[in-house]
């Protein structure tokens, strides 16, 4: 069943995850830079270094990425429009409404639901996302302090993009390293999946003991904490259900693998990726909401993920 053998070992590690930093200590700074500097692009050169997927098909999944994106831009944007949101609000929304948790938590369900094939379209979808969510997000989050210029720098210091580029490239020219050195990668690799859902736990717990939400938007506007939590809660109900609604319309349009199009339905139905509280605070930009739209996508996830791959497996 899809509750026993893909949602609840997900839950329970993440879970420990939340224990973890509630009762141990705040280690997720470690954990992080881990995950980011080592085990993620130990997962991302392996999937490329160990695959023969075309440059034509890795274009086609960016520009899925790029459509859903913008879809779920207009939807955010007209909806905060609607309720009366100023700019910044409504970027807000917007951040909680795009960004998509296709790593810590959708590599798992894909691996766990799909196997193998499930973890390489998985891998390979991250990118693409990671791409438009790190450009887009800048902009979005800008209305604050900082300029999106020199701030759009920071995407390529972001070793995921590098690792995807040379597994690819060294895989293409017959230069990958000697296979006892492969399988250590492929080890690193795998260790990024539960240390993935364990630093989701962690950040969840961080966003509830509201550590990462220090500082509101500098706009001199209050806002009251019941809108902030209605405009949080659209928000991740536009990111669940918005990407479901986006993703079927769009994906008749595109003739892929029934893999992979099983995993581009379900990674674009994931709740909001907790880096997207990061850009809004680092901008000033309402990161309250942002912080509610990622605690109640995830919240609501848990039952919309088991739905939809009760009807895909």
């Amino acid at each position: 069943m899809v509750i026993t053998d893909v949602i609840l070992p997900i839950v329970f590690i993440v879970l420990l995850g939340f224990l973890l930093r509630r009762f141990g200590g705040k280690y997720e700074h470690a954990f992080s830079k881990t995950q980011l500097y080592i085990l993620g692009p130990a997962l991302l050169f392996s999937v490329m270094a160990r695959n023969d997927t075309g440059y034509s098909l890795l274009l086609e999944i960016l520009i899925y990425v790029i459509i859903l994106s913008a879809g779920l831009l207009l939807l955010t944007q007209v909806i905060g429009k609607l309720s009366g949101g100023g700019r910044v609000e409504r970027n807000a929304m917007s951040l909680a409404g795009v960004f998509t948790n296709s790593g810590f938590y959708g590599i798992p369900v894909c691996m766990l639901a799909f196997g193998e094939e499930g973890l390489k379209w998985a891998a390979l979808y991250v990118v693409a996302s990671a791409t438009v969510q790190s450009t887009l997000g800048v902009f979005l989050a800008s209305a604050g302090k900082k300029r999106a210029t020199a701030a759009l720098a920071t995407v390529f210091k972001v070793p995921l993009i590098w690792a995807l580029i040379a597994g690819r490239v060294l895989a293409d020219v017959n230069l990958l390293p000697p296979e006892p050195f492969m399988e250590m990668i492929d080890l690193l690799g795998r260790s990024a999946i539960p240390l993935g859902l364990l630093l989701l736990g962690m950040q969840l717990e961080r966003i509830i003991a509201g550590d990462d939400v220090e500082t509101e938007c500098a706009e001199t506007e209050i806002v009251s904490p019941r809108r902030l939590v209605s405009l949080g809660i659209t928000s991740g109900v536009i990111k669940i259900f918005g990407g479901l609604g986006i993703a079927l319309a769009i994906l008749r349009f595109f003739d892929v693998d029934p893999v992979l199009r099983n995993v581009m339905l379900v990674q674009s139905a994931m709740p909001t990726a907790v880096t997207a509280v990061v850009y809004a605070t680092e901008f000033d930009c309402r990161p309250r909401i942002v912080a509610i739209g990622i605690l109640s996508s995830t919240l609501i996830s848990v039952g919309s993920i088991t739905m939809i791959l009760s009807f895909l497996i």
